[in-house]
């Protein structure tokens, strides 16, 4: 089996280094660049694994999984594979991985590591994740060995903001662009890796997703799921305070977090909720869904209430571009109860006032 069938997408980018291998024309330093959870370290691993094989194939991007660069390799503890990456509760890519601890600079470290010969008839490979979180002095330590690259080293660097990179890193990288996943891919790969309790779910997650397993992820979190829910159920229901379900979601993103920007990212995630749950409804009027194919069980009695109205399409327009503009103020800053106080408390007195759409 390939080592790059559970690889979803990236096609383009697996032949540009089949061509490179083929050719032996690889770079010394790549940068990967694309979002985030779309699979860049996952490939940037699988190419490792091909670059140390011993025993390659016709195929100068496969792995024959049983040599001995392979074997190693898959257990975690080939010496010639290194990596490091932003630690877990961490902003920044410590400079201490880079170039080692204070009391022993230059004498550890990844820079250090690539700098020691590789195993006979091998090569160093190293992957820099996170990369965009370097800082100045952890950027400008590694810099020169981008600059000057050990013999017979290739380095691997990963990023999902080009910006927050060094002028002088980008320069000294070949670029490659990574796309975001289909949404079918990420629907699949919720459902390979039993991340979802259903099929729905999985659909619901994959659509928000835009391309993204991690964001995906997130928004399978137990506590966001919840207040999901509770959203959901609130929308649906005639005469609801748009106040009181404010109240309630604010105390929700209490409880998950009570940084402001932890707070700003899951507010701008329920306004995206409520954006679908309009859409739907729109979607729903358009096309009519069987019931049982209805991703979004509170659509339901909404829609029904709505066909009721006397210009169903044009208030749930309204309702949509109300949410958008909630979203915009999140992204200038306004704080989220503010935003979000105002947004329910209108979305609310539109859908008791059908008449006043536009």
């Amino acid at each position: 089996m390939s080592i790059w069938t559970s690889l979803r997408g990236h096609a383009e980018q697996q032949e540009m280094f089949r061509r490179t291998i083929g050719r032996q024309r690889l770079s010394q330093a790549y940068l990967f660049l694309g979002p985030e959870g779309i699979g860049k370290q996952q490939f940037a691993r699988r190419l490792a694994q091909a670059l140390l094989c011993q025993s390659p194939g016709e195929d100068p991007l496969e792995a024959c999984g049983d040599c001995s660069g392979c074997k190693p390799f898959l257990a975690a503890s080939h010496p010639d594979f290194l990596y490091v990456g932003c630690p877990e509760g961490k902003r920044e890519l410590p400079i201490s991985l880079l170039v080692g601890s204070e009391e022993r600079r230059g004498q550890e470290g990844l820079c250090h590591d690539l700098s020691l010969a590789p195993l006979p008839g091998s090569r160093k490979v190293a992957i820099v994740d996170d990369a965009d979180t370097m800082n100045d002095a952890s950027a400008n330590s590694f810099l020169k060995t981008l600059e000057e690259p050990p013999d017979r080293a290739i380095l691997l660097l990963i990023a999902s903001n080009l910006d927050a990179l060094l002028p002088t890193i980008r320069s000294r990288c070949q670029l490659v662009r990574f796309s975001a996943l289909d949404t079918s891919d990420i629907e699949q790969l919720l459902l390979e890796q039993d991340l979802v309790q259903s099929e729905a779910d999985a659909k619901f997650a994959s659509a928000l997703s835009e391309g993204s397993l991690s964001t995906a992820k997130q928004l399978l979190e137990p506590e966001l799921r919840e207040l999901r829910t509770l959203l959901y159920s609130k929308l649906s229901q005639p005469n609801f305070s748009g106040l009181g379900l404010s109240k309630s979601l604010l105390e929700g993103l209490g409880k998950i977090s009570t940084e402001t920007p932890v707070q700003r990212i899951n507010g701008q995630w329920l306004i995206r909720f409520t954006v679908e749950f309009f859409r739907s409804a729109l979607l729903s009027l358009s096309v009519p869904l069987p019931d049982s194919e209805q991703t979004i069980p509170e659509i339901i009695p909404f829609v029904n209430r709505l066909k009721e109205m006397p210009d169903p399409m044009g208030l749930l327009g309204a309702l949509i571009d109300r949410s958008v503009d909630a979203s915009s103020h999140i992204d200038q800053n306004v704080p989220v109860p503010a935003t979000l106080d105002a947004l329910y408390d209108e979305l609310a007195r539109l859908l008791r006032a059908p008449t006043l759409t536009r």
